[in-house]
């Protein structure tokens, strides 16, 4: 069955594109919209700010990522090695995001933040949790913000080590109590 990306879709391929020609901070509503047919009202219609769309351009990635955990096998190694294929696939893109987005708009901080969220959801989830306990959300909080922050530099210049050993080191620097919410 053929599927027709959606406006949103739309929207997130322009401003990957126009990324490809100059920096995400100096890319206008107008270009976005205008670059795939659609006019500034349609854009906020959708979205508040290119920020939004950053925002849900991640999200919706990750999103995708992290629902498998817990299905047909999928294990937290499974959504590293997922994880790191999209930020090598998208390299350029995120590279613009992470060199050109500061402030309240910063594209690391949103990452951080955003992983935050998604891991302690996986966690209360399977636990049935209504909220973390202060000392696993500390850890989680501390491997989210380390690990979103290694990518990003891992996005700006070459790896130190083989992409392989990279996601296994990534996987190895999970905090010993938070392994077994995440491994069966």
């Amino acid at each position: 069955m053929i599927t027709r990306p959606t406006t949103k879709e739309l929207f997130a391929e322009s401003l990957k594109e126009l990324s490809a020609l100059k920096p995400v901070d100096k890319i206008t509503i107008r270009e976005i919209a205008q670059n795939c047919g659609f006019t500034s009202k349609t854009f906020y219609n959708h979205f508040r700010d290119k920020y939004e769309l950053i925002e849900w351009i991640y999200s919706t990635a990750a999103e995708k990522i992290m629902s498998k955990i817990g299905a047909g096998g999928y294990e937290w190694r499974d959504s590293l090695r997922d994880g790191f294929k999209y930020f090598l696939d998208n390299r350029e893109f995120l590279k613009n995001l992470v060199a050109n987005t500061r402030g309240q708009d910063s594209f690391i901080n949103y990452v951080a933040q955003f992983n935050t969220k998604i891991l302690s959801d996986c966690i209360k989830r399977g636990q049935n949790w209504e909220s973390l306990p202060t000392d696993i959300e500390i850890f989680v909080k501390v491997y989210c913000y380390g690990t979103v922050c290694t990518f990003c530099e891992m996005l700006m210049k070459p790896l130190p080590v083989p992409d392989a050993e990279f996601v296994d080191l990534i996987e190895k620097s999970l905090p010993e109590p938070l392994k077994k919410f995440l491994y069966a």
